[in-house]
């Protein structure tokens, strides 16, 4: 057979092999995800700003909202992510607050005391709850086809508590939780935070 024809299916085929290796290879968001909690979009040290004064190591459970079961697929909306502190020996852990990826046709209104999140997002601050809208960019890249979507954050009593019921250090600890979150999502789905 001539050489001459055997060239464009061997560069076909090379490239092909390229493209299979890229798109099989696990990507930067897999390995964040494995790496980070909450859907990959917490570091530990961020995750861990909320916590009852423990001396545990910060872990998470993705669980789906309704069920309370955790979560082995690869979903964000209809999941909560509840994070604990483990206690000395690592057999339970106290859980410190729920990270809850919620899509839907409205959106969670602010109570009177809220404070607003700012910086350019939509979102406000409590002492015991905050949200962060997500843009409509990333709430359909990252799978719902709803009109909003949220993140939204409850603090548990042990944290206020040992806080002292602090609301600005509660607060900025909150905001800087739902902003890493908001931009690691925004990263892996590749949207605009």
């Amino acid at each position: 057979m001539d050489r001459k024809r055997l060239v464009l299916p061997g560069v076909l085929v090379a490239a092909a092999a390229v493209v299979a290796a890229v798109t099989l290879w696990p990507g930067q968001g897999d390995d964040t995800r494995e790496r980070n909690l909450c859907w990959g979009s917490l570091t530990e040290k961020t995750a861990g700003l909320l916590d009852d004064g423990g001396a545990g190591r910060t872990a998470a459970d993705v669980r789906d909202a309704g069920s309370g079961e955790v979560v082995k697929d690869d979903r964000v909306f209809g999941t909560v992510c509840v994070v604990t502190r483990e206690e000395p020996g690592g057999k339970t852990g106290q859980d410190q607050y729920a990270l809850t990826a919620a899509a839907g046709d409205a959106t969670t209104d602010a109570p009177k005391d809220a404070t607003p999140i700012g910086g350019g997002h939509e979102g406000w601050l409590t002492l015991r709850q905050a949200v962060l809208r997500l843009s409509d960019d990333c709430v359909r890249a990252i799978g719902s086809d709803s009109r909003y979507g949220e993140l939204r954050l409850s603090v548990y009593p042990r944290v206020t508590v040992h806080e002292d019921w602090d609301a600005e250090s509660v607060t900025a600890a909150s905001r800087t939780i739902l902003l890493e979150s908001a931009a690691n999502l925004a990263e892996r789905y590749d949207c605009a935070p």
